[in-house]
């Protein structure tokens, strides 16, 4: 039997030009409406992220945001890992940059919300925000700077906003890690962070 390098690549351009042939002709893609979501896009995603297990901390300024910070984290038996300028945590980042297993060691991760959306109470991080962003998913308990002014009121301006394609990390954080897989009950901390508080500004 030939198998010619030459009669592969025949048989390979016969197949490839039988599925071409059956491909279905373009079409442009529909235009998606901006769709509304009704109420305050503020009050919105205070709802829904309590809804979800988050915590929310209202504040009048980013200054007043750090003080609430260097009040309530306790930095004495903590290892705590912040991603934000102002506010100074324990872990070393040049340590954790070198060997991102340390990671696993951070009990306490302060980072910065990029945006927040109104219609899940979602805020969207990236690893611009988050320094080492394998501190905010092992860390016990996540602090999420956000604000006021950046809350998005629904998905489809989020989407419209935030350019995913610009960070090679990015995500929508909803509340703490939870689950509720085995026998429909809920279960808070299952995967990752037991609690998500966002400290609004």
């Amino acid at each position: 039997m030939n198998d010619s390098p030459s009669r592969q690549a025949s048989s390979r351009d016969s197949i490839l030009a039988r599925i071409r042939e059956g491909r279905p002709q373009a079409c442009p893609l529909p235009d998606v409406p901006m769709f509304t979501v009704p109420g305050d896009p503020s009050d919105n995603f205070r709802q829904k992220l309590l809804s979800f297990d988050g915590q929310i901390v209202s504040t009048t300024s980013r200054d007043e945001a750090i003080s609430w910070l260097e009040s309530h984290i306790d930095k004495q038996s903590k290892k705590v890992y912040s991603a934000i300028s102002g506010y100074h945590g324990n872990v070393d980042h040049e340590e954790a940059d070198a060997d991102p297993h340390k990671a696993s060691e951070v009990e306490i991760c302060v980072a910065e919300g990029e945006y927040g959306v109104g219609e899940t109470g979602s805020v969207w991080v990236t690893d611009r925000s988050l320094g080492l962003a394998a501190c905010a998913l092992l860390s016990t308990d996540l602090y999420l700077l956000l604000d006021h002014s950046r809350i998005l009121p629904d998905m489809h301006r989020a989407y419209s906003t935030i350019k995913p394609g610009s960070a090679q990390y990015g995500a929508f954080f909803t509340g703490p890690s939870a689950t509720a897989d085995i026998e429909a009950v809920h279960i808070t901390g299952a995967q990752g962070e037991i609690s998500l508080t966002v400290v609004l500004y």
